[in-house]
């Protein structure tokens, strides 16, 4: 009984374990995203806040 409630404790955590990874992932790409979509539409030098995402991108002028 008590092995049973270890291993679905332990599972609860793997489990969190493994959304937490695939948040931060997706996190990480949203700003990636960001970063290009504001590279192709901005001028030379652009700061531009999105939310709690600061994304300052310069560009060559050739």
């Amino acid at each position: 009984m008590i092995r049973d409630q270890i291993l679905i404790g332990a599972g609860f955590v793997v489990l969190f374990a493994g959304f937490m990874a695939g948040y931060t992932i997706a996190w990480w790409q949203r700003g990636r995203l960001a970063e290009r979509v504001l590279a192709y539409v901005s001028g030379p030098e652009t700061t531009v806040i999105l939310g709690d995402l600061e994304a300052r991108v310069r560009r060559s002028q050739a």
